[in-house]
């Protein structure tokens, strides 16, 4: 959008009260992280003040929540796309999948999208940003309402084109209209602080960090030593994208007789899914999706709380840019962090910042087991941590912050929110 319109729309939404059409692929709800941000973030915002269009996979099924929000939810174009055909013709043939998607498909959506925001009276889009479909749309939308555009980005588009398997060709014309997008976008929510500092330096775009967050109240008091002198417990929360990060943990167990020292290891592993293959015994217990209260309570019980991170290159940017919403829950829950990725990472970058985790740069078993070993043997370092990882969440990751922070992403004073 134009700096002259941006400006002039801007000045004409001045003195009343501001409205914004939230365009997602996962509603405010319960049942997924993305959800969970945005079911915050909703919580924060005037009554009436906002409407919610929502481009949904059809195989989820969210727990919907802010009834009160007028919503409509429309089904989202098939993302992974299917090779039929070998090698270039394969790719070829997802390029033309993709173009029909981008020029049809999406092109509809975008018109239904602006209709609605438009009925509703929106000032602004308030655009996630996340896969091919949402980027497209972001660009569109704001275009045919007229209107600004306000960008959130979970993580870099192309962890998600890989993951999708898109052709190397529509991923350059993707990549093309996310880059778009940020420098059309006033303001941009980014999910870490090195995403903020990066992507306002390569797109122009005023960008603010709302990193999810949790009410200081969930919060346990640090740990001030370990539950048991013979035994370690190692929780793990939420979806487990660092595979082989985790394979090679269990391994270290597995060839350590499940020992650390003297210390009998067990692992818990709270999320919605968890696939295992083992041709000898484990210490391994799945209990499931929990609720963010749930899951605070039932960490902070455990001696130490694992945060796996790509080492693989290939993800080196996702590794630089994101942040995972468990290590917010994992300080909240009082006790010490072993990161587990490379120093470049933006939660290794945290936690070093705060001396707030034990940090493991290497996917070598006995790296894994000595910095565990260092951790579990000296009790200083263990009280240390956990109040550090204490004194982190307090002063960065609660809703009192994220509230300040999405405040200035909205271009709304702070008085004006929940």
């Amino acid at each position: 959008m134009p700096s002259e319109l941006k400006e002039r729309t801007t000045g004409e939404i001045k003195g009343k009260s501001k409205k914004f059409l939230l365009l997602t692929d996962i509603p405010p709800c319960r049942n997924f992280t993305a959800g969970l941000v945005l079911d915050q973030l909703c919580s924060f915002m005037p009554e009436g003040s906002i409407s919610c269009f929502t481009v949904l996979n059809r195989e989820l099924d969210p727990e919907i929540t802010h009834k009160e929000i007028k919503t409509q939810i429309v089904s989202k174009p098939k993302e992974h796309k299917t090779r039929r055909l070998p090698g270039r013709l394969g790719a070829l043939e997802c390029f033309l999948a993709e173009k029909y998607t981008d020029k049809v498909t999406v092109s509809r959506i975008a018109r239904q999208a602006a209709d609605f925001g438009k009925k509703f009276g929106a000032d602004a889009v308030w655009c996630v940003v996340q896969g091919q479909t949402m980027i497209r749309l972001a660009n569109q939308v704001a275009d045919l309402m007229n209107v600004p555009l306000l960008t959130q980005v979970w993580d870099p588009p192309t962890w998600w084109l890989r993951a999708n398997k898109v052709d190397s060709w529509s991923q350059k014309l993707i990549l093309a209209d996310f880059a778009s997008a940020m420098k059309k976008s006033e303001r941009l929510a980014a999910a870490s602080w090195a995403m903020a500092e990066s992507y306002e330096r390569l797109y122009g775009c005023q960008s603010i960090p709302v990193i999810p967050s949790l009410d200081a109240a969930l919060a346990k008091p640090p740990a001030e030593r370990m539950n048991k002198d013979d035994e370690l417990t190692i929780g793990m929360a939420g979806q487990l994208y660092s595979a082989a990060e985790w394979e090679n943990l269990l391994l270290t167990f597995k060839h350590a007789n499940w020992k650390i020292g003297k210390r009998n290891v067990k692992v818990k592993v709270l999320g919605r899914s968890l696939s295992l293959i083992s041709n000898a015994p484990m210490n391994v217990e799945f209990l499931g999706w929990r609720s963010q209260e749930e899951s605070i309570e039932v960490l902070s019980q455990l001696d130490v709380l694992y945060c796996p991170y790509w080492f693989d290159p290939v993800f080196k940017e996702e590794a630089s840019l994101s942040f995972p919403s468990k290590l917010t829950t994992y300080l909240a829950a009082g006790r010490p962090v072993f990161f587990h990725g490379p120093e470049y990472a933006s939660p290794a970058r945290f936690l070093k910042q705060h001396n707030a985790g034990a940090l493991c740069h290497d996917l070598a078993r006995t790296s894994i087991y000595n910095e565990l070993q260092k951790l579990a043997d000296d009790a200083d370092l263990y009280r240390q941590l956990a109040k550090n990882g204490s004194k982190a969440f307090h002063e960065h990751l609660t809703l009192a912050t994220m509230r300040k922070n999405f405040a200035e992403f909205l271009s709304l004073p702070s008085n004006t929110l929940n």
